[in-house]
């Protein structure tokens, strides 16, 4: 009995210290920076990711808990070099107990593999939630972005309506009927660029082919609900994605107008992120205040942060607006509303600057300063985009229908949630 005793005693420290040993730490955060790059951005995605290895990256110990930073990131062999195809790469940034950074890659994906697609971003998503099942998952998207339009519209409006001029419901007139309506055919659409660059929801660019996600896509991307999702590309911050975003991610940041090409401040990412508790409003606070120290064309940012849980009380109230300032809204004459757009690219107004010009009361002001403010926890601009005066500045941008076209409606009545849940566009 003493001997059987002493080997079972001797047995049980085997299995704990052997337990103790094997003991896995799931991480306490996760951060992933999605960098969809291959496209005329490359340069300065690369830039982003280097900024990022470089500053303070959590430590990969056997103790854990371990926060965790990942980077997805497809770009060409060179700048504006896309004759070639790249593989996409999933990579582990971490720094060990002396301080010196390191990276691992954890999975690659094949060079005819787009990044700007559904299934990949899905695939990226449930493989880092596969392999690390943290506390808190959060990301950061970086590439091209315009907004709610439909995928390739923003570069050439007019020969995306002459292409797709048969996707209009019988029934549905093709011509301008009300207010300033013009089709694009009748319009100048100047080409993107200019100086200084910025950053133009997703793309892959092969020679003359351009690979892009549909805003329903993009929000359908995401396999699990993030804590926060912040978007480092133009014009974003809509209301149309904001809300399509609910149940994909609780805290939104991005920027109703265009962002200039360094993008977000990637030297504090980690500091804000990679804490107890993640502090968006804190990297979106860096973001304003680096652009508004700025001078000239330099001084240029716009950014909002959204409480996607708290838009439903917005969406009715604006359901009701939306109603009763119908005829209103179909004429409106956009001269005096505030815009974030530029290149004649008049697709992104302001929300509340909208209703305003469409003769809302002072009360109904008042009612939707305060629905905006319950969901916006964090907002701010400059005098400025460039050369975009910013008179007023809600927080989030919107279609106005009156100038847009038959084709823009059709696609915002069948595809936009936000849309179903208001009834801006009958």
């Amino acid at each position: 009995m003493p001997f059987k005793g002493k080997w079972f005693t001797g047995l049980m420290l085997i299995v704990l210290l052997a337990a103790c040993q094997k003991q896995e730490y799931p991480p306490r955060n996760v951060l992933l920076l999605y960098s969809a790059g291959f496209n005329d951005l490359s340069y300065y995605l690369l830039d982003n990711i280097s900024v990022l290895e470089q500053s303070p990256l959590p430590e990969k110990t056997s103790s854990g808990p371990d926060d965790v930073l990942l980077v997805f990131s497809r770009q060409p062999v060179r700048s504006y070099e896309y004759s070639t195809k790249t593989p996409s790469y999933l990579i582990r940034f971490y720094a060990d107990r002396d301080g010196r950074p390191h990276r691992d890659t954890l999975k690659t994906w094949a060079e005819d593999c787009a990044a700007s697609s559904k299934q990949t971003m899905q695939e990226v998503f449930r493989y880092v939630k596969q392999e690390f099942p943290a506390q808190s998952f959060g990301a950061v998207f970086s590439s091209h972005s315009s907004g709610w339009l439909p995928a390739e519209y923003y570069l050439d409006p007019a020969q995306y309506e002459y292409k797709h001029a048969g996707d209009i419901p019988s029934g549905t007139t093709s011509s301008p009927s009300i207010g300033s309506r013009r089709l694009p055919s009748q319009e100048v659409f100047p080409p993107l660029g200019g100086d200084p660059p910025v950053k133009s929801l997703g793309q892959d660019y092969y020679g003359q082919e351009y690979i892009e996600m549909e805003m329903r896509d993009f929000a359908d991307a995401f396999p699990y609900k993030l804590d926060y999702l912040i978007i480092d590309a133009c014009l974003a911050g809509c209301v149309e994605l904001a809300y399509a975003l609910r149940g994909k991610a609780d805290i939104v940041c991005f920027s109703p107008a265009e962002v200039m090409a360094k993008g977000f401040i990637y030297e504090t990412l980690t500091t804000h992120l990679l804490q107890e508790k993640p502090d968006p409003v804190a990297v979106c606070r860096d973001f304003y205040e680096y652009y508004d120290a700025l001078s000239g064309s330099y001084r240029s940012a716009t950014i909002s942060v959204v409480d996607t849980r708290a838009m439903e009380p917005l969406a009715q109230l604006c359901k009701t607006l939306f109603e009763k300032y119908r005829s209103q809204i179909s004429v409106l004459d956009d001269k005096d509303v505030q815009g974030y757009f530029r290149y004649n690219r008049h697709y992104f107004y302001d929300l509340k600057d909208i209703l305003v010009h469409a003769g809302i009361d002072e009360q109904e002001q008042s009612a939707l300063e305060s629905a905006l403010n319950s969901c916006l926890p964090y907002k701010a601009a400059t005098p400025s985009f460039i050369t975009l005066d910013i008179r007023v500045f809600s927080g989030l941008s919107m279609y106005l229908p009156s100038r847009g076209t038959p084709l823009l409606d059709n696609h915002y009545r069948t595809q936009m949630v936000w849309n179903q849940a208001t009834g801006l566009v009958k």
